[in-house]
C-alpha cells in the first residue's frame, strides 16, 4: 500500500511539475451585424487555440457585465469588433488602469476604432489616446481589396508574415489624421491598390499599430471586417503571434524563411532513393541512471536509439545532399534525430541535428558538399535518450520514409569572404539613422537604388566603390550612410534586391524581444510550456552538510548546463538594457526586469555562505524533479574564486542601484569582501576547474575586473576606500598595454608579455574598458586620470587600425597574435583546451594565415583554434562591447560604428548572407538547440574558420559547437545594444 501511494504521490507531482496554470482571455464580441461572420469565426478559431496553447476563453457581449475590478482577473483581452463605448463607468476606469499600469495585454479589431459620438455615446478620450490621438472619419463601404506593406517586420506579432500581403473585402477606416506621431506603426495600406479603387482615403494610412507608451503589451488591427480573414495565413499569423505576445509565451517558430526553406525548393538534377521507410523506436528511459566520465558524472543520457544503414564504402561525391521525410508520435516536449555519414576520413563536424518539429510530415534537406564522401561505410540516423520530460508516452517513434540522395547544381556557398551569388549582404534588421549604413556585393558593382517600400520612389541613388581590402577577391560597397530618414526601405543592384528593412532608431527593438524570448525558453526550474515543466529542482551542490538546488536561472546553451558566472552577466546584460528601455520602452522594460529578476535570484540563491558559490554542473538530461528520488543529482561544482566574486559583487552592485533594492547592496558589499579577503590572502586564483569559462582568465583581465568592482561598490557606497582599490587595482592592467608601435593599445595577459590577450570562445574583451572608463567617470579628479584616458584612446586606436583587416565587413578581428605564444605554457593550455600534440606547430601555421605585420607579429580575424570550441560571436560582440564604451566615452563615432558593425554583421551584413538570429529577417539557419527545440531568438556560439585558414566557415551540419545556440551570446548581444540605444 506504502509502496502504491508513492508512486501516485510521484504521479502526481509529475503532473504538477508539467502544466502550468492556464492563462484567461477575456474576449469582447460584437453581437450580429455586417460583422458577424468575422466574429463567429473569430470565436471559433480562438477557442481552437485556447485548447492547443492552454490558455481559457470567456466571452461577453457588453462590457457592462463587468463587475469592479474584475477586468485584473485576466491576462489578455481581445476586442474583437466590440466598439469603445457601451462600457460601464467601472470597466472604463478598470480597463484604463489596467492597460496603463501594464496589467493586462490588449488586442483590439476593426470597431475598436469607431471612436467619437455613436448611438448616443460621446468620445472615450483615454481610449482615443490610447489609438494615436485619433477620431473616425469614414470608411469604404462597399468594401476593396488592398494590399498592406510590414513596416516593422521585426516586432513579434510580424514573426513570419510576408512583407506585403493582400487583406480582401475590408474596410479602411479613415481617421481625422493619422496616429502615426504617438503609436509605432507595424504595417500600413497602399491606398492606391484598393481594389475597386476608392476616393476614400487619408495619405499615410497605418492598419496595425501599437502603443509603446504604455505599459500594457497591445496591438490594433484596423483589419477585421470579413470571415475570409481566418482563410488569409498572413492574418491567422499575426493574431496568434499577437496572443503569443501579450501571454509572453514562446514565440512560434516559422521556418518559411528560413536558410533551410530555400535548400528545398532548389531544383533536383538527380536522386537516388536510399531506403523508402523506416522506423525508430525510442524509450523515454532505460530504468537505469544516466552515467557520464568520472571527472563529469552527470553530462551523461540514458542511452542512444540508432539505425544504422551499411553502404559498403560507397563513393557518394556524385551526390551533393541528404533528403527525407520525417514525422514523430510525441505527444509533447522536444524531439530531434541526427544524421551522420560514417567514413574514413573524419570531417570533424559531427553529426547533423535535426528539430523535428511536430506530428506531421516534415520535408528534411541535409546538404553534404562539404562532408568528405569519397568512402561512405554507412548513414546513420540515431537520436539521445535524455529522459521524459513533459511527455506522458513510455515510448515515440521517428517514422522515416523517402531517404535519398540527391544533386543540386549550386550547393550552399559555407565559407569564404565572397558574398553568396544572387545576394547582397546587408543588416536585414535595418540600421540605426546615426553611423555607417552599408552592404555588400561580390563583383564590380555599378548603380544603386534605395528605394521606400511605402511610396515606391527610390530615395537614394548612388553607385558602388570597391575599398580597399585585405580580403580575397572583388567586392563591392553600398553606402547610403548620408540617407538618415527612418522608415522602410530596400537596395536594389541590377537584378539584385534585398526584402525591405528599415532605417530607425527601433531597429533593433525587434531582436531584443526575439532574444527576450530565447532567454525566457531557456530557463531553469520553471515551466516553459511546449518545451519542459518545473525542471531540475533535483540537481543539488551538497555543502557543510546542506543541500541547495541549482534548478534555477538559465541552462546556457544546446545543453542542459549552467554556469553561474554566466548567469551573472547575463543579469548584467538585461538590467543595462532595462535602463536604455526604461523611460520609452515601459513594455520592452517590463520584460528585461523580469528576466534579471529571475536570474538575480539564481545569484542570490547560489551563494554558499564565506564566498563558496555553486558554481556549474554539466548536463544533458532531464530528471524527474522529485527530490529523493534515483535520479537526484548532487554533483553541482563549487568554488571560491576571488575573480567570480569580484564580478558578482559588480553586478549585484548595479542590480541593487538600478532596482534600489537594499538587500542587494547588502550582498554586493559582502561579495566584494569574500573577493578582497581570498585576494589578500592568495593572491592571483589559480582556477581550478577546467570546464568553467573563468580558467583561461589572464591576469591582467582577473585585475580588471577587481578594479571594475571596487568602481561599481563605490559608486553604489560613495566609500572612498573602493575608490582607492580601483585605481590601484587597475594599475597592473595597464602595465600590460602596450604603448609603442602602430598597433599599440592591445593587453598582454601579464607583464612578462610572453602572450597577448586572446580568446576562443567566451569573450570578456571588454573588461578592462569597462574598468577604465568607470574609472575616469567615477574619480575624473585622480592623479592618474590622464592615464586612464590615454589608455583608452590608446585602445580605440588599436581597435580602428586592426578593423581594416576585415572591411568592407566591418567584423571584429580576434586581434594581434604573437609568434611563439605557445611558450606561455601555462596561458596557451589554459586557453586551448584538449590540444593535439603538434599544437606549436598548428599555431604557426594558423599565424601565416593571417596579416604579417613584422617578424613577430599577426593579425588573425578568427582566433587560432584547435578543438571543438570555435565560433566568433561572444568575441565580435564583446569586442563591440569595448568599441562602444570607447565611443560613448570618448565621443567618437569610428569606435560606435565600430559597434554598430558587430549587430549588422551577425544579421545578415556577412558573406554567407545569413541571420543568426532564428526568426530574424531572413536565410536564419536552424541550430543546434537539442534540449529545448528550435527558438525564435536563439543565437549561437558563432561563425568559426576552416580548418588552419582564417576564412569564415559555417558549415550546413547542424552541431556543436558553432551551430549550438548560447546564452552567452544573447547576452553580450543586449549589453552591447544597450550602449548603442543610450547615445
Amino acid at each position: 500500500m506504502e509502496k502504491k501511494l508513492w508512486v501516485v504521490l510521484l504521479l502526481l507531482c509529475f503532473v504538477v511539475k508539467i502544466l502550468a496554470n492556464p492563462q484567461r482571455v477575456l474576449v469582447i464580441t460584437e453581437l450580429g451585424g455586417q460583422h458577424a461572420e468575422f466574429t463567429q469565426r473569430g470565436l471559433r478559431w480562438l477557442n481552437q487555440q485556447a485548447e492547443l496553447q492552454n490558455f481559457s476563453v470567456r466571452e461577453i457581449n457588453d462590457c457592462r457585465e463587468l463587475k469592479a475590478g474584475e477586468i485584473t482577473e485576466y491576462d489578455l483581452i481581445v476586442q474583437l469588433n466590440y466598439p469603445p463605448y457601451v462600457w460601464s463607468d467601472a470597466s472604463v476606469k478598470d480597463f484604463e488602469k489596467t492597460v496603463d499600469e501594464g496589467k493586462v495585454a490588449w488586442i483590439g479589431f476593426h470597431h475598436a476604432s469607431l471612436l467619437g459620438e455613436f448611438d448616443g455615446y460621446g468620445m472615450w478620450q483615454w481610449f482615443s489616446d490610447f489609438l494615436g490621438g485619433i477620431r473616425f472619419q469614414n470608411y469604404i463601404a462597399e468594401r476593396a481589396d488592398g494590399e498592406v506593406t510590414v513596416e516593422d517586420p521585426g516586432h513579434p506579432v510580424m514573426l513570419g508574415v510576408h512583407p506585403k500581403f493582400i487583406i480582401r473585402e475590408d474596410e479602411w477606416y479613415t481617421y481625422d489624421k493619422t496616429p502615426r506621431p504617438q503609436v509605432h506603426v507595424l504595417a500600413s495600406v497602399n491606398e492606391d491598390s484598393y481594389q475597386p479603387t476608392s476616393k476614400v482615403r487619408m495619405g499615410d494610412h497605418p492598419v496595425i499599430w501599437t502603443n509603446p507608451k504604455k505599459a500594457a503589451r497591445n496591438v490594433y488591427f484596423q483589419i477585421g471586417h470579413s470571415g475570409s480573414l481566418f482563410d488569409n495565413p498572413d492574418f491567422v499569423k499575426m493574431f496568434l503571434n499577437a496572443i503569443l505576445w501579450g501571454l509572453n509565451r514562446p514565440m512560434k517558430c516559422y521556418d518559411d524563411a528560413s536558410l533551410e526553406a530555400g535548400l528545398k525548393v532548389q531544383p533536383v538534377m538527380a536522386s537516388k532513393q536510399i531506403r523508402d521507410h523506416l522506423t525508430l523506436s525510442v524509450p523515454m528511459s532505460t530504468g537505469k541512471r544516466a552515467t557520464g566520465q568520472p571527472d563529469d558524472p552527470d553530462y551523461a543520457i540514458y542511452g542512444t536509439a540508432s539505425i544504422t544503414l551499411p553502404l559498403k564504402n560507397r563513393n557518394l561525391e556524385k551526390w551533393n545532399r541528404l533528403s527525407f521525410d520525417v514525422r514523430t508520435d510525441l505527444d509533447a516536449g522536444v524531439a530531434n534525430v541526427n544524421v551522420a555519414l560514417e567514413t574514413k576520413r573524419n570531417s570533424g563536424l559531427g553529426a547533423h541535428l535535426v528539430n523535428v518539429k511536430g506530428n506531421d510530415w516534415q520535408h528534411v534537406v541535409y546538404q553534404i558538399a562539404e562532408l568528405p564522401r569519397k568512402d561512405v561505410s554507412a548513414i546513420r540516423l540515431y537520436t539521445d535518450i535524455k529522459g521524459k520530460n513533459i511527455s506522458q508516452k513510455d515510448s515515440i517513434h521517428y517514422e522515416i520514409r523517402n531517404l535519398q540522395l540527391e544533386r543540386v547544381a549550386q550547393p550552399e556557398p559555407v565559407s569564404g569572404w565572397q558574398v553568396v551569388p544572387g545576394q547582397i549582404a546587408y543588416s536585414m534588421s535595418g540600421y540605426l539613422p546615426h553611423g555607417n549604413k552599408t552592404a555588400v556585393v561580390t563583383g564590380i558593382g555599378g548603380n544603386f537604388q534605395l528605394i521606400d517600400e511605402l511610396t515606391h520612389q527610390v530615395v537614394y541613388e548612388g553607385t558602388t566603390m570597391m575599398p580597399e581590402t585585405t580580403l580575397d577577391g572583388r567586392l563591392s560597397v553600398l553606402d547610403f550612410s548620408d540617407f538618415k530618414q527612418e522608415g522602410i526601405y530596400s537596395l536594389t543592384l541590377d537584378t539584385l534586391h534585398t526584402l525591405p528593412f528599415s532605417i530607425s532608431s527601433h531597429c533593433m527593438d525587434g531582436t531584443m524581444w526575439k532574444m527576450l524570448n530565447f532567454i525566457r525558453c531557456q530557463r531553469c526550474g520553471d515551466v516553459v510550456p511546449g518545451i519542459h515543466g518545473k525542471c531540475h529542482t533535483d540537481v543539488f551542490c551538497d555543502y557543510n552538510g546542506r543541500q541547495i538546488s541549482y534548478g534555477g536561472g538559465w541552462h546556457d546553451a544546446g545543453d542542459l548546463s549552467q554556469q553561474t558566472l554566466q548567469t551573472g552577466d547575463v543579469v548584467y546584460a538585461l538590467l543595462e538594457t532595462y535602463q536604455a528601455c526604461k523611460q520609452n520602452q515601459p513594455q520592452l522594460a517590463a520584460q528585461l526586469k523580469e528576466e534579471a529578476l529571475y536570474g538575480l535570484r539564481q545569484l542570490v540563491n547560489t551563494r554558499l555562505g564565506n564566498g563558496w558559490r555553486a558554481s556549474s554542473i554539466g548536463l544533458l538530461h532531464w530528471t524527474d524533479g522529485v527530490t529523493g528520488t534515483a535520479d537526484d543529482i548532487h554533483s553541482v561544482r563549487k568554488q571560491h574564486n576571488a575573480f567570480d566574486n569580484y564580478l558578482y559583487a559588480a553586478y549585484e552592485a548595479y542590480a541593487a542601484m538600478v532596482l534600489q533594492d537594499s538587500n542587494l547592496r547588502k550582498v554586493a558589499i559582502e561579495d566584494f569582501g569574500f573577493a578582497d579577503e581570498q585576494f589578500l590572502r592568495e593572491g592571483i586564483d589559480s582556477f581550478k576547474i577546467v570546464m568553467e569559462h573563468v580558467y583561461n582568465t589572464s591576469d591582467a583581465t582577473w585585475m580588471a575586473a577587481a578594479s571594475w568592482s571596487a568602481s561599481m561598490l563605490y559608486e553604489l557606497t560613495g566609500e572612498a576606500s573602493y575608490a582607492e582599490k580601483a585605481a590601484r587595482y587597475m594599475a597592473y592592467t595597464l602595465d600590460c598595454q602596450e604603448q609603442t608601435g602602430h598597433y599599440a593599445g592591445f593587453f598582454y595577459r601579464d607583464k612578462s608579455r610572453r602572450a597577448i590577450i586572446h580568446y576562443i570562445h567566451q569573450s570578456r574583451e571588454q573588461l578592462p574598458i569597462q574598468a577604465l572608463v568607470a574609472l575616469c567617470k567615477t574619480q575624473p579628479t585622480h592623479a592618474d586620470f590622464i592615464r586612464w584616458k590615454n589608455a583608452i584612446e590608446l585602445y580605440g586606436h588599436y581597435l580602428k587600425q586592426i578593423v581594416a583587416s576585415t572591411q568592407p565587413y566591418g567584423m571584429a578581428p580576434s586581434g594581434i597574435y604573437k609568434k611563439n605564444e605557445y611558450e606561455d605554457k601555462d596561458g596557451f593550455y589554459r586557453l586551448h583546451l584538449w590540444v593535439p600534440e603538434n599544437a606549436p606547430e598548428l599555431y604557426n601555421l594558423q599565424l601565416q594565415e593571417g596579416i604579417q605585420m613584422d617578424d613577430n607579429h599577426y593579425i588573425r580575424r578568427f582566433p587560432v583554434w584547435f578543438s571543438i570550441f570555435n565560433g566568433n560571436e561572444a568575441l565580435i560582440l564583446s569586442t563591440g562591447k569595448a568599441a562602444a564604451l570607447c565611443g560613448k566615452y570618448l565621443n567618437d563615432d569610428t569606435l560606435l560604428n565600430i559597434g554598430r558593425e558587430q549587430l549588422y554583421w551577425t544579421v545578415g551584413k556577412n558573406p554567407l548572407c545569413q541571420s543568426l538570429i532564428y526568426g530574424e529577417g531572413h536565410r536564419y539557419p536552424s541550430q543546434d538547440s537539442f534540449s529545448s527545440g528550435e527558438i525564435v531568438g536563439e543565437i549561437p556560439v558563432g561563425i568559426r574558420s576552416l580548418g588552419n585558414t582564417d576564412v569564415p566557415y559555417f558549415p550546413m551540419t547542424n552541431n556543436a559547437c558553432y551551430k549550438e545556440v548560447w546564452l552567452t551570446s544573447a547576452g553580450k548581444w543586449l549589453s552591447l545594444i544597450a550602449d548603442l540605444m543610450s547615445l
